[in-house]
């Protein structure tokens, strides 16, 4: 009797703990459930976002070579989608950069300094970022901004890009006239070469050429 007692006792217990909290328990178990659900459906839709644009970027490197006017009709449209469809993706970035560079061989400085801007400012990879940088000051110097190049250059800078930094650099002072400060830039940016085995013919006969002026 004892034994009954304690089990049916028990069994109160459960029910009248149930019909307190069963519903709130049932109420988080929901969240929590939706919540894990919830990501996990981001999680794969962010995957299937990352594939399509992949997929649209290869199609981009392929059409990158080619002289017929159709394909490179094509391949701009491409680089729309990829901004325009696929912002979020890190492709929208390189479709960034390619656009600069399209820019660039066009003669079309602003607009290349825009697309440089953008991803500069977007991007959440160090590594593009510092990329954007670096043309983005070659552009600046381009179009004579040159105090804005090194401004540019002086605020954000990476030991992997450090090469590419000092000389830029030291395009940016030697556009201005500073000779001595543009080849110690362009010493230094040869030095960063070196440490990381980079060989940079064209450096080098930038730090000869102000050697040999001096």
């Amino acid at each position: 009797m004892t034994d009954m007692r304690t089990e049916e006792e028990q069994i109160e217990a459960i029910k009248k703990w149930w019909q307190e909290n069963g519903k709130q328990t049932v109420v988080a178990l929901v969240v929590v459930l939706g919540g894990w659900f919830g990501y996990q459906g981001y999680e794969s839709n962010q995957r299937a976002t990352g594939e399509a644009a992949s997929a649209v970027y290869q199609q981009v490197l392929t059409l990158q070579n080619s002289e017929s006017e159709e394909d490179k009709g094509q391949r701009q449209v491409l680089l729309d989608q990829l901004q325009n469809e696929y912002g979020s993706t890190v492709y929208a970035q390189f479709a960034g950069l390619f656009k600069a560079k399209d820019a660039m061989d066009a003669g079309d400085l602003a607009a290349a300094a825009t697309q440089l801007e953008a991803v500069k400012a977007n991007t959440s990879d160090d590594a593009l970022r510092h990329l954007a940088t670096v043309r983005l000051a070659r552009v600046y110097v381009a179009q004579e901004k040159f105090d804005d190049a090194l401004a540019l250059l002086d605020t954000d800078n990476a030991a992997a890009f450090s090469a590419e930094y000092f000389e830029t650099k030291g395009d940016a002072l030697r556009a201005k006239g500073d000779v001595d400060a543009a080849r110690d830039a362009y010493s230094q940016a040869y030095v960063e070469a070196q440490r990381i085995g980079a060989n940079n013919p064209v450096l080098k006969m930038k730090l000869d050429d102000l050697a040999v002026a001096n």
